[in-house]
């Protein structure tokens, strides 16, 4: 799908390939900040990898494109079983606040949706403003049950036929 930023410029969302792995791993070798919340992304390149690996292998994976480069990612990580999915969303640092994130988490709520499941969660530092406004946007609300100094819990309540 091809999208607008804020900015006028164009990007395109779209599910994870197979061929776009160098092109993801690229985008997370040059993000900033590393390991500020929860650990994710690694620091550490082999052990980044890997957790990369890790997101394609289990979940639902869409991406961010911008002149031939990924700028990107959200993966929802389901679990049929419980019929919910952990959200987690990356936007590289010159691209963040212009809708992006906008239009991948729209993405994830609909492959999400389309799943069958009911909820989808997530944890958000308890400061991040920015990305509790993006989440509130797109429908997402405080979990009251959770409580953190530092984290606070988020949860979409899906409307699909078989789950919400």
């Amino acid at each position: 799908m091809i999208c607008t930023d804020k900015r006028g410029c164009a990007f395109e969302v779209r599910a994870y390939t197979p061929g776009d792995f160098s092109h993801l791993v690229e985008m997370y070798d040059l993000f900033t900040p590393k390991v500020k919340f929860q650990g994710m992304p690694p620091l550490e390149r082999e052990a980044c990898r890997k957790w990369i690996k890790g997101l394609i292998d289990t979940g639902e994976n869409f991406l961010a494109w911008r002149d031939d480069k990924v700028v990107g990612h959200v993966v929802v990580l389901p679990d049929l079983d419980k019929g919910d999915a952990e959200y987690l969303i990356f936007v590289d640092q010159f691209n963040r606040g212009v809708g992006i994130g906008t239009e991948l988490t729209r993405a994830a709520i609909k492959k999400a949706e389309g799943l069958g499941l009911k909820t989808i969660w997530l944890t958000v530092d308890a400061y991040n403003f920015r990305a509790t406004k993006l989440y509130k946007k797109c429908g997402f609300s405080f979990c009251k049950a959770y409580e953190s100094p530092s984290e606070r819990m988020m949860e979409y309540v899906c409307e699909c036929e078989n789950g919400g």
